[in-house]
């Protein structure tokens, strides 16, 4: 596979498509290929840095309905990015790259565009703060979602991605959390609810809020979370979820 510099866009671009969101909604909706970017922002509209990736492509998906596809432009993107700096991964200004020039129609497609929010919320890190942002983003959530659920531990290193990818409900309440910083709690978390949901053999997306707020508040309040093991909080998770399951 060929190797490409990556590119980050310009402060300028970044600004001007803040606070031009309406406009921004306007042209992405109306627009099926990127060519209007050209005309609508001043030189420089990216600055290219000194990493390489593979030049790698998605494949289309709209709206992310076959859960198969969107597995798999899961690990591509992970793959294929997983060796740059945690500054350029945690910087918005890289995901609008790959948004706007390669993979233009596709993000278009992944995410049903509804209104002006979903440009604000998931093209750009508007949805409050660096950690919402990044779980919101159409591209970076997918890269974070591998990241955290990896686990060469297993005989299939992405049997849990699969898992949270086929529901991100599964997954997505712990990102908000700031305990999700550390891998071992993210892996044991998603080790008990899947082992629940399995002894169970029925699932209620509904209690993972309760279940994320159980074990911030309940177990966070008297213990320091980042001491607990892996294997500790699989356990606490896998009981509590069964209890939920089964009242």
């Amino acid at each position: 596979m060929n190797l490409t510099n990556i590119k980050i866009v310009s402060d300028n671009t970044l600004e001007h498509f803040t606070k031009n969101l309406t406009v921004m909604y306007r042209l992405i909706v109306n627009n099926e290929n990127n060519a209007w970017v050209r005309s609508e922002f001043n030189d420089p509209i990216y600055i290219e840095k000194n990493f390489l990736i593979p030049d790698f492509e998605l494949q289309d998906n709209p709206n992310s309905d076959d859960k198969e596809i969107d597995f798999k432009n899961h690990i591509t993107i992970y793959e294929a990015l997983n060796n740059l700096p945690r500054y350029i991964l945690c910087d918005e200004r890289f995901w609008l790259w790959l948004e706007l020039d390669k993979f233009y129609p596709i993000v278009k497609r992944m995410m049903k565009i509804g209104n002006v929010s979903t440009i604000k919320d998931h093209w750009i890190f508007g949805a409050g703060g660096k950690r919402r942002g990044i779980f919101f983003g159409i591209l970076s959530r997918c890269y974070f979602r591998v990241d955290l659920t990896v686990d060469d531990t297993l005989e299939d290193k992405y049997e849990l991605t699969r898992w949270v990818v086929n529901s991100p409900e599964r997954f997505r309440n712990l990102t908000w959390r700031s305990f999700s910083n550390e891998k071992h709690l993210v892996l044991g978390i998603i080790k008990g609810e899947k082992r629940a949901v399995e002894y169970c053999g029925k699932e209620d997306t509904g209690v993972y809020t309760e279940l994320t707020k159980y074990i911030s508040a309940e177990i966070g309040s008297a213990n320091i979370l980042d001491a607990i093991s892996e294997k500790d909080i699989e356990e606490i998770t896998f009981n509590k979820m069964v209890e939920l399951l089964n009242r």
